[in-house]
């Protein structure tokens, strides 16, 4: 895939002189999975120098043929449709003065032209998370990693804890504490507040990447016949292999997922009232009161608290999408957009009126700030957002 000549037909198209050699060229290029990281670049120039100032007028056949020629790579495609295609639809026909993607869930999803609020909510630069964690070790002790040096942090019957240059933090067992049963007394707790996110190596080697409004508590070493965690929040896990000592997580006191060596994601904040747990390879079991069930790799099991457990084929790309750096939002309520926007960066939601129907389609960035992405989701032309402090209001219109 030729970069520079996909952004030369990009730029084509968005100035309205694409020949009609060019655009079946760049109709195809769209319709290249590979295309999506420079198309991305290329949307966010464009949405943030936008300028509808001088926007002209289209008619319904014009606005038909233009949605027609992008939307068809939806169809591309068996799996999930890229986010950013409805990006690219938005932004064209933004620059052309007419609608944006609105989702229902009442109906089928389809494109419908609307008018376009182009106010751009007043929003303070917001920054993102970053790697930030309190460590609270078995004294009561609170260690905050983001102010703190990189190296030995600290020391527990004869394991050590220490700091790594790359935001995260190691438990090893030294040659004195390799037998030191005591230490599995030993309960750590890795915190990560609103807009922070860290790494932990427990001391089976297992890795664990922690999402914002997490925490994990676990021993300074493992002992017995098991390798117990429990768990508030999210965590990517990658568990080391250990047939003899299966490793358990308790996730809110709710749910028990066992494994034996593998890689999965599980979300469960409190605020959710709902467990998912996501197997990208290897196989866990999840007990809940009196049920349980078997994951297979690119499987999902979706606890809702009441009718028990759902298992179905899992979008692993939108389950790991923040581990990657990403916000997936496919067709996703705008509560549970703003709740994703809310912890990780670090500030309060409010809605005024009945979001039940209104969705939200798209990516972005994580290390982006939060200004943009407003500007998107008020782009729907569905809510309106406004801003008091650290707290934004959003207004369904």
């Amino acid at each position: 895939m030729n970069e520079l000549r996909l952004t030369y037909l990009y730029q084509q198209y968005i100035a309205n002189r694409c020949s009609a050699d060019e655009l079946q060229e760049l109709e195809l290029l769209l319709k290249n999975p590979d295309s999506e990281t420079v198309i991305s670049g290329l949307l966010d120039t464009t949405w943030d120098n936008l300028d509808t100032s001088n926007a002209m007028d289209l008619t319904q056949t014009q606005a038909d043929q233009i949605y027609n020629t992008i939307i068809q790579s939806r169809s591309a495609k068996k799996r999930t449709f890229r986010l950013w295609t409805v990006r690219i639809a938005a932004t064209i026909l933004l620059c052309l003065s007419i609608g944006l993607v609105i989702y229902r869930t009442n109906q089928t999803p389809s494109l419908q032209k609307t008018a376009i609020n182009t106010t751009t909510p007043k929003v303070p630069d917001f920054m993102p998370g970053k790697n930030k964690a309190v460590l609270t070790l078995a004294s009561g002790h609170e260690v905050v990693l983001d102010d703190t040096r990189s190296g030995a942090i600290a020391s527990q019957n004869g394991v050590t804890i220490s700091k790594l240059k790359d935001g995260q933090i190691k438990y090893t067992a030294t040659a004195a504490g390799q037998n030191a049963a005591s230490s599995a007394n030993q309960l750590n707790t890795l915190t990560i507040p609103k807009g922070g996110q860290y790494q932990l190596t427990l001391p089976d080697g297992t890795l664990v990447y922690l999402n914002s409004a997490s925490s994990l508590t676990y021993p300074a070493k493992f002992t017995g016949r098991e390798r117990k965690v429990t768990l508030t929040g999210e965590a990517y896990f990658e568990v080391a292999k250990n047939t003899a000592m299966p490793f358990l997580i308790n996730v809110n006191n709710k749910q028990q997922i066992q494994v034996l060596g593998t890689h999965f994601n599980v979300e469960a904040y409190t605020d959710e009232n709902l467990i998912s747990t996501t197997l990208l390879e290897g196989s866990v079991k999840i007990l809940y009161k009196n049920k349980q069930a078997i994951l297979k790799p690119g499987q999902v099991a979706i606890n809702n608290m009441q009718s028990g457990l759902d298992i179905k084929q899992a979008d692993i790309d939108e389950a790991m999408a923040w581990k990657n750096g990403l916000f997936i939002f496919n067709n996703e309520n705008i509560t549970s957009v703003m709740k994703k926007i809310s912890r990780w960066y670090d500030v309060e939601i409010a809605f005024k009126g009945d979001m039940e129907n209104v969705n939200f389609l798209g990516n972005y960035a994580r290390t982006k700030s939060l200004a943009s992405l407003l500007k998107n989701i008020q782009l729907m032309g569905e809510v309106n957002i406004s801003i008091e402090g650290r707290r934004i209001i959003v207004t369904r219109l």
